[in-house]
């Protein structure tokens, strides 16, 4: 008896990593969705007689999409179910994909990509939700950060990969691929993800304040992705503009660059699983600024420059990730966990829209060394509002929400959502029946 129920949570122990590695693929799966239009831009402008502000609607419309309906689609996913509405938008985004391959014209493609949007934001608020209830303690902020990487790493996937079809491919082949993913891991999820308990939604009644730390980290991620998608943007132009290198050049740098955030993501993910505490990631945000300087300017070697500029990225991803871990700890009930990532995605994809437009004007207004400025007035009150975040962290306001996210007890994880036992770090221990 005593043999079978310690291999019970010796199973129950390890079982969560394999769903939270399936929810960080299909994040990783629907952000390839997200850069996809890029790596076939020319070819879309070319088929469909689009200029570059038509093209670049339809690249920033999923993001658009989260930045108007993040908050009421946590409201949403709050009584439809977390893991339904992972899977149902990986559903939408695939066919909403596959339409836009086959349009013959800038509406049409305008439309598959709010739909997609749609799509997008559901899985981006929804696996969240599903990696918070379905782990506890140092393993919760573990894959919460690891989820923080699915952005950056699904663009560089789409920058790698589209860059090589692109070229070999029409674009409407490449956009049908980039919908079979979505698609595949719709019915992959459907099959694997346990079907977790509805949390009871109470009375609608929020007393003052009750938002408060949701909105702090919503503001630090909008303002610390507002950096990260500005930086990305507008270093192309400073590589090819200003160090006069080719563009093939100025493309690996950048896609280097980028591939520097999901490292700081993971970097994030391995240290929080190993006992260290938020708020001692949060200082690292002060190198963001002084790293432009030379990311920024001609005087430096084009290697020292693409390293600074990937130190950029790096911390930016590494602060990205420790947002979404602090999140659980943001709320004080369990049900608030679904609106608090909404709120999240909203704001975040404020940040991402208004990024290239804000340092474009500050880098006409004061020349380059304008990017240092804007990352230090913008990455600094990212990492002020995550500090607050982590400190909250740190009072283990988490734990309450943590007991009210368990499942029941006595229903085996094969079957569909067995309550997962309390990490070491909380501190009151669940004594279970035998």
């Amino acid at each position: 008896m005593r043999d079978r129920t310690r291999g019970s949570h010796r199973r129950v122990s390890m079982s969560p990593w394999k769903y939270v590695v399936a929810t960080w693929f299909a994040g990783v799966l629907a952000a390839v969705g997200l850069g996809a239009v890029s790596p076939a831009g020319s070819a879309l402008r070319s088929s469909l007689g689009l200029s570059a502000g038509a093209l670049a609607w339809a690249t920033s419309s999923i993001t658009a999409v989260g930045a108007v309906l993040g908050t009421p689609a946590g409201w949403w996913i709050l009584r439809f179910g977390a893991h339904r509405a992972l899977s149902g938008g990986l559903f939408v985004m695939a066919v909403a994909t596959a339409i836009s391959a086959t349009a013959g014209s800038w509406g049409l493609l305008l439309g598959s990509r709010v739909a997609e949007g749609v799509g997008y934001l559901l899985v981006f608020v929804a696996g969240p939700v599903v990696i918070t209830r379905m782990t506890q303690g140092g393993i919760r902020s573990a894959a919460l950060a690891l989820w923080g990487t699915c952005v950056p790493m699904g663009l560089a996937v789409a920058a790698a990969l589209g860059g090589v079809l692109a070229s070999q491919w029409t674009w409407n082949r490449w956009l049908a691929l980039t919908a079979l993913g979505p698609l595949i891991m719709a019915g992959v999820l459907t099959v694997v993800l346990p079907r977790l308990p509805r949390t009871p939604v109470q009375q609608p009644h929020r007393a003052v304040g009750t938002w408060n730390g949701a909105l702090r980290l919503g503001a630090a991620y909008g303002s610390l992705s507002l950096v990260g998608v500005a930086v990305v943007m507008v270093l192309p132009l400073f590589l090819t503009e200003h160090r006069e290198v080719t563009s093939t050049v100025a493309g690996t740098v950048v896609a280097l660059v980028c591939l520097g955030s999901a490292i700081g993501g993971l970097a994030a993910s391995w240290l929080l699983r190993r006992g260290v505490a938020l708020s001692s990631l949060v200082p690292l945000g002060v190198l963001m600024p002084v790293a432009c300087l030379p990311a920024f300017s001609a005087e430096f070697p084009l290697a020292v420059s693409g390293g600074a500029a990937t130190l950029v990225l790096f911390v930016d991803g590494l602060l990205i990730s420790a947002v979404f871990a602090a999140v659980p700890a943001a709320v004080s009930r369990a049900e608030d966990v679904d609106v608090a990532n909404g709120i999240l995605n909203q704001l975040g994809s404020v940040g991402m829209l208004m990024g290239p437009p804000v340092f474009g004007l500050a880098i006409a207004a004061a020349g380059w060394g304008a990017v240092a400025a804007a990352t230090f007035v913008f990455g600094g009150l990212g990492t002020v509002l995550l500090l607050k975040g982590a400190r909250t962290s740190a009072a283990g306001t988490a734990d309450v929400v943590s007991r009210s996210l368990d499942a029941p007890r006595g229903v085996h994880v094969e079957e569909g959502s067995e309550p997962l036992r309390k990490a070491p770090d909380v501190s009151k221990p669940n004594h279970n029946r035998i």
